[in-house]
């Protein structure tokens, strides 16, 4: 075997004669253990705040992993700020929630928390989620995403000091529970809280049949509300909070369709998605700059409810809304507005409407004639509005 000399790129070309004039020509990465450990040390030479920047972007278990780099790495995870908890790193639940036992156990406690964001595709025990729940409270965290799936009793209620913590800033709480979704308190008193997500749960009324949970969320300016139900008894969801400007209604998975009440001033940005069977009255909406409406009717039992629905949405809106975004999906549903006799004029004017943007999924099943003849008949009912066409990506 000849060796050539190594290159300026730390490669060197080996040559093996195999039988009688046949060269086979081999690459090899040949960097030296003792360059290996100059690299190393060049990074290990950076600042502790450099290297738990770094070490951010990565998940928690890699995060721990580095410890075995040197004794300059072993405790540096341990005071890490932002925590990313998924179990897509590991083979089942056991070893997830062994890490996660370990993990919280054995982080610096003397830190306080920036982030945790948990997510569990499959099932986890509610009690494993009310640890890391008090854990992330007691050390004073401000950003909080829980994205799980809970098998748990009926009346199952999350840990209490979460509703109550004084350092949140931002809370996400997407919670699939089967058989019945997990029940907030009527109450949310978060005093930093700015934006709030809310996916599959269940929202509580203090008294009567109306839940208002977000008034004493002083400065939350932004606010999701996706596949989330009402108690029993609860007809009216209540929004009032003077300092919100943006929010996103979804669907709900409730039977009979709850209602809408807003007190938002200062809204600036509505967004309603998926079904729209929910009733909606708002006070005064005099700052809204933006409305942006992605609706479908999934069943044929539900298309004279959505079409009615929709049609009660564009009444609140028409007076204050000065952009509106209105998908394929929805066009589909006012162009079978047009072939039902006079329900199409029901649709309003809007009398401050500037701008009117299309956004075209290439799988709509609308055609380009329907297309065409609602965007002629909102002219109509905007004639101050610019059309803006927006094709879109699947």
């Amino acid at each position: 075997m000849i060796g050539s000399p190594i290159t300026p790129q730390g490669i060197r070309v080996i040559e093996r004669k195999r039988g009688i004039g046949k060269v086979e020509v081999e690459v090899k990465n040949m960097q030296s253990d003792k360059d290996r450990e100059e690299d190393m040390d060049r990074l290990s030479d950076l600042p502790d705040f450099v290297l738990l920047h770094i070490m951010k972007f990565m998940s928690m278990k890699h995060a721990v992993q580095t410890c075995v780099l040197s004794k300059r790495w072993k405790e540096l995870w341990k005071r890490l700020t932002n925590l990313a908890l998924h179990s897509s790193d590991f083979a089942d639940l056991a070893h997830f929630s062994k890490f996660l036992s370990w993990v919280l156990s054995n982080r610096d406690s003397s830190i306080s928390l920036h982030s945790l964001d948990l997510r569990r595709k499959g099932c986890i025990d509610h009690e494993l989620l009310d640890m890391i729940m008090g854990y992330a409270v007691s050390h004073d965290v401000q950003q909080l995403a829980i994205e799980v799936n809970l098998n748990v009793k009926f009346g199952f209620k999350l840990h209490p000091s979460i509703f109550s913590c004084k350092s949140l800033t931002f809370l996400k709480l997407s919670i699939w529970a089967v058989p019945w979704m997990t029940e907030l308190p009527s109450s949310l008193p978060l005093p930093a809280l700015k934006s709030l997500h809310l996916e599959h749960v269940t929202l509580t009324a203090g008294e009567g049949d109306c839940a208002e949970p977000f008034s004493t969320c002083h400065v939350l300016n932004t606010l999701v509300l996706d596949r989330c139900n009402l108690h029993h008894g609860a007809k009216f969801l209540c929004i009032c909070n003077s300092n919100l400007s943006s929010l996103t209604i979804g669907s709900t998975t409730q039977e009979t369709p709850y209602k809408f009440v807003l007190s938002t001033p200062n809204l600036r940005s509505l967004s309603v998605m998926r079904d729209p069977i929910h009733q909606l009255s708002a006070c005064d909406l005099s700052f809204l700059e933006q409305v942006n409406i992605d609706v479908e009717a999934y069943f044929n039992a539900h298309f004279q409810r959505t079409h009615l629905a929709l049609i009660s949405l564009l009444q609140v809106l028409a007076d204050y809304v000065k952009t509106m975004i209105l998908s394929s999906s929805t066009l589909k549903i006012l162009n079978g507005l047009s072939t039902s006799g006079s329900m199409i004029t029901q649709i309003p004017c809007f009398v401050q409407l500037k701008s009117l943007k299309l956004k075209m999924k290439s799988s709509s099943s609308i055609s380009d004639e329907g297309v065409s003849r609602i965007v002629e008949y909102l002219l109509k009912k905007c004639p101050l509005a610019k059309v803006d066409v927006i094709n879109c990506r699947e």
